[in-house]
């Protein structure tokens, strides 16, 4: 099976638009996932910390373009994707898992596995692991309190 990486057009610098819905399908554990970013997401490409980017050779929207795109959707939701976004195969056809939630350490190793499909060596995966590990932690504890923030607040 080809890989097919996302069709995405750069809207301005370091920031991407997806021009058509991309699915990404996995096996684990003998069950078939997959995960639909919809068309017109927006998301700032691979952004990993400069550092990393330039020992791993990792770039915003090269060949490794569906890792941050899917990153980055998880992330977004801070792992409660929408129902419609995630899905399995049960008998046959497409299923949506209604109650789904995604850790930060699970969007990271999705992270991982896709840059792994793409084709990115070990040494040069393991590093832009390590830096979506490493600069992930703010970006989802940050999108986290924002939200409790936005729900909890009153305007009486």
């Amino acid at each position: 099976m080809t890989f097919k990486q996302p069709n995405i057009t750069p809207i301005k610098r370091g920031l991407y638009r997806l021009e058509e819905p991309y699915p990404y399908k996995w096996v684990h554990q003998g069950t078939q996932y997959r995960i639909i970013v919809p068309a017109g997401f927006q998301y700032d490409g691979n952004s990993v910390p400069r550092l990393v980017w330039t020992l791993a050779g990792i770039t915003r929207d090269g060949l490794n373009r569906a890792a941050g795109l899917v990153h980055d959707f998880i992330y977004r939701h801070c792992g409660k994707l929408p129902t419609d976004s995630f899905q399995t195969f049960i008998n046959g056809e497409w299923v949506c898992i209604v109650s789904n939630h995604w850790s930060r350490h699970g969007a990271d190793r999705m992270y991982g596995r896709l840059l792994r499909v793409a084709g990115v060596s070990p040494f040069r995966r393991r590093l832009a692991y390590r830096g979506v590990r490493i600069g992930g932690a703010f970006t989802w504890y940050w999108r986290l309190a924002a939200n409790h923030f936005s729900r909890t607040r009153s305007y009486s």
